[in-house]
């Protein structure tokens, strides 16, 4: 096998980390995808607006969410793709929101790597749902989700060797379903609706973030 030794291979390593900024590992199938948390003001008070997801949908139909979706090659950022997905689902333009400012990203259980932005839809009459993506939209006062405190549970994770797994070479390793960690899944209720799974995990870290803020200046 030929010998690096002679070579100046620190100076090859240096000047090809210089090259670009690191990024996340793509390679155990995660995808980018953005959202909008989108604020509406209706009767008085400051609502979040939700989306049912239709029925023709081939993946979680019926499952409530915020507008957004995977980022397209044309996007230049994430900001970008939670716009377009959301002037493409509520049936508005750009010009009918306002984005102020992005949430805590997270790297979820199933592969998609989520990023939440916070904005404000200008005209709740504008609104007019893509019936191919969304079944409905609702509205839940800000003040009802500031005082309501959610169910959690906690969810387990566990892994499970394929048949090929070397255990030749470690030979202790578990050959069951072994249990490495979990995460916890939070559930809020409004009148019918049951807002779940990575969409409740946005709201209640912003909803967190929120309480803080208020409570800080109002000791």
């Amino acid at each position: 096998m030929e010998s690096y030794a002679d070579k100046n291979i620190c100076q090859q390593i240096k000047t090809m980390l210089g090259r670009r900024e690191a990024v996340l590992d793509k390679n155990d199938g995660l995808w980018e995808t953005a959202v909008l948390v989108p604020l509406v003001r209706h009767k008085g008070q400051v609502c979040v607006l939700f989306e049912v997801r239709s029925q023709k949908l081939a993946w979680q139909p019926g499952d409530i969410c915020f507008p957004g979706g995977k980022r397209d090659k044309k996007d230049k950022t994430l900001r970008n793709t939670a716009i377009r997905e959301t002037c493409e689902e509520l049936g508005i333009l750009s010009v009918d929101m306002e984005i102020y400012g992005e949430l805590d990203y997270l790297v979820t259980q199933l592969g998609p790597i989520l990023y939440p932005f916070l904005g404000i839809i200008h005209d709740f009459k504008q609104v007019k749902p893509n019936a191919d993506e969304v079944g409905e939209v609702f509205l839940v006062p800000l003040d009802a989700l500031l005082q309501q405190k959610p169910r959690r549970v906690h969810m387990q994770l566990a892994n499970k060797a394929s048949k090929d797994f070397p255990y030749d070479l470690l030979p202790e390793y578990p050959k069951e379903w072994n249990t490495r960690r979990g995460y916890d899944v939070y559930f809020y209720q409004y009148k019918k609706y049951v807002i779940w799974g990575m969409t409740a995990r946005i709201l209640y870290g912003f909803l967190e973030r929120l309480r803080g803020e208020i409570n800080k200046k109002n000791p």
